[in-house]
């Protein structure tokens, strides 16, 4: 299937999980949020409330909520819905990262991860390698690397590029 085949079905595929999770069905960038420190968790969402992206938040803690116009917080996620989403945010705790590249979502993980045989940050002028990575663990490293992520989103061509990357692993 054409990368820009993929990416039709992944933005169909997004509005149902936003229906599912109260999100308006305007279209922006799906995120999954698998950040398992509750305190850097709790702080990153009152920063994602300003971001112009949706969140579906894995929270063990709370039950499904809707938090603000653009954050969901749920308990799990069915494996089955992860094509829907476009990114994963997670700490070094990912199991199976494989599952979410064979769907084409592209992660951001903390920069010492046990993944860096297969994760290699992204170069949007050479247009290499299929992640994105934060050095620190705390709710401010976190929320610049989805910002600059997003700013890479906004362009079609590199995203494409991010998500060929991502895909040929």
């Amino acid at each position: 299937m054409h990368i820009s085949s993929l990416l039709t079905e992944k933005k169909k595929n997004n509005l149902i999980i936003k229906s599912t999770y109260w999100l308006l069905q305007k279209y922006k960038p799906l995120w999954l949020i698998r950040i398992s420190d509750q305190s850097i968790r709790n702080n990153l969402i009152e920063w994602l409330k300003f971001i112009n992206a949706w969140f579906v938040v894995i929270s063990q803690w709370e039950e499904n909520i809707l938090v603000s116009k653009n954050i969901a917080i749920v308990n799990w996620v069915d494996d089955s819905m992860l094509s829907w989403f476009d990114f994963v945010v997670s700490d070094d705790n990912i199991e199976k990262i494989s599952d979410y590249l064979w769907v084409w979502i592209a992660p951001i993980i903390i920069r010492d991860n046990h993944l860096s045989n297969i994760l290699k940050e992204f170069n949007p002028m050479k247009n290499e390698w299929n992640a994105y990575f934060y050095d620190e663990k705390n709710h401010w490293s976190i929320t610049y690397s989805v910002i600059r992520y997003i700013e890479n989103y906004k362009f079609p061509f590199d995203n494409k590029n991010l998500i060929k990357n991502v895909i040929s692993i």
